[in-house]
């Protein structure tokens, strides 16, 4: 078997300083050779050019953001280095039939993987076609309940960030931990993962958590019932016998915990976020006695960062630094800001370029080399499930901006949760 390096590098030249760089647009086609970042591995016996399916909305409301994707995806072939991969743009608006049928075009004209679509709904429309051609699919989305082998999900999980965030909290001490959520899927969804994150923790608990309508801009009848359990004395009275089982019984004590926390998740994101932090002050539960502790959901609304009652709250997130790098290597090529999971083309089109150097090009063994691969958004890894894993940091909110606290692993036998 032919040996290669710990982990599998994506060669970007993000900060470097190569004449690729001072390129306004890239090539179509021909690409420069790249200076060497890693060792390459030995290149196996040609099979022809590859061609990957790039599945991203260019019309639509999400056309912007396939724009984005697209250009990210061109970058990416730019900038990994010397490659004959053909990459073969459709668009799938947003509509599951008009991705399948891109899908569709995109296998009929040769390619052998597909990268996209973004949203889950299509993804589920897309897998079956693929898979009658053998083909893998590496979609956008991060809905871990469309994952499965042969589909794989890129975008970042918020399953991941929960874990990253609730293992961080507990490391510093905050291991009683309530949580607020929405009644809506991403809530549950965010709920089921804290209990689960909380109870491989020896010593820590998932205390109380509480949900809202999903449909509400006003979270406060939750927010105070979390409260009211911090408070001494614990749960109110006329809560405590439903919720501990006993009420047929009120001759024997009740065992409750005991109250109190020491870290509150918001999985949530957007105005309820800033207004769940309001009404937790107003009952002396704040980032300066309790971190509030958030996803990368939080990162959705610009302004929500630079809310008064966030300062020194903690969030599981992406590097910050790296993606910093990719997004102003994208603005001088391409004059704009991109939409911040353009990363996932850029990221998906430079692992192509690399597999498609081999002889195995894009089999599941390869694209599920549990080493993993670096790309612009940091080490990241697909699993055999579909669901994929990334490299997360923990940074405070400070001032508006992120300060890290704890820097994203830079690989994946460095603490990283494998659930």
């Amino acid at each position: 078997m032919r040996s290669r390096p710990a982990l599998s590098l994506i060669a970007l030249l993000l900060a470097s300083g190569c004449a690729g760089q001072q390129e306004t647009t890239p090539p179509p086609v021909v690409q420069p050779s790249p200076p060497a970042v890693a060792a390459a591995p030995a290149l196996a016996p040609r099979l022809g050019p590859a061609r990957v399916g790039l599945l991203v909305p260019l019309s639509g409301p999400g056309s912007a953001l396939g724009e984005d994707l697209l250009d990210a995806a061109q970058l990416a072939l730019f900038d990994v280095g010397q490659t004959d991969l053909e990459l073969l743009p459709r668009d799938t608006g947003d509509q599951p039939q008009k991705a399948e049928a891109a899908a569709r075009s995109a296998l009929d004209a040769g390619a052998e993987l597909l990268i996209g679509p973004l949203y889950g709904r299509s993804a589920v429309a897309v897998a079956p076609v693929a898979a009658a051609r053998g083909v893998n699919v590496i979609a956008f989305s991060n809905d871990a309940s469309v994952a499965r082998p042969g589909l794989y999900v890129l975008g970042f999980r918020p399953e991941e960030q929960i874990e990253r965030i609730v293992r961080y909290a507990a490391a510093q001490g905050r291991t009683r931990i309530a949580a607020l959520a929405p009644e809506d899927a991403y809530g549950m969804r965010a709920l089921d993962t804290w209990r689960s994150a909380v109870a491989q923790i020896p010593g820590a608990t998932a205390v109380v958590a509480e949900t809202y309508p999903a449909d509400s801009d006003s979270p406060t009848a939750a927010v105070e019932r979390v409260a009211a359990f911090g408070r001494p004395g614990g749960l109110p009275a006329a809560q405590a016998p439903a919720d501990t089982g006993l009420a047929a019984a009120p001759d024997l004590p009740l065992e409750l915990p005991p109250p109190g926390f020491d870290a509150v998740l918001i999985a949530d994101g957007g105005p309820r976020v800033t207004s769940i932090a309001a009404l937790l002050a107003y009952y002396d539960i704040g980032p300066a006695t309790t971190p509030l502790l958030g996803t990368m959901r939080w990162q959705d609304d610009p302004m929500l960062l630079a809310d008064a009652g966030l300062q020194g709250a903690w969030l599981a997130t992406w590097p910050p630094d790296a993606i910093a790098a990719f997004a102003s290597r994208f603005g001088q090529v391409y004059g704009r800001e991109p939409a911040p999971l353009a990363v996932l083309a850029y990221d998906a089109t430079a692992l192509a370029v690399l597999l498609a150097r081999e002889q195995t090009r894009f089999t599941a063994a390869r694209l599920t080399d549990a080493q993993g691969f670096r790309g612009a958004a940091g080490i990241f890894r697909l699993r055999p499930d579909g669901r994929a894993d990334h490299g997360l940091a923990v940074v405070e909110v400070e001032a508006g901006a992120e300060r890290v606290l704890d820097p994203a692993p830079g690989r994946f036998d460095e603490g990283l949760a494998s659930r």
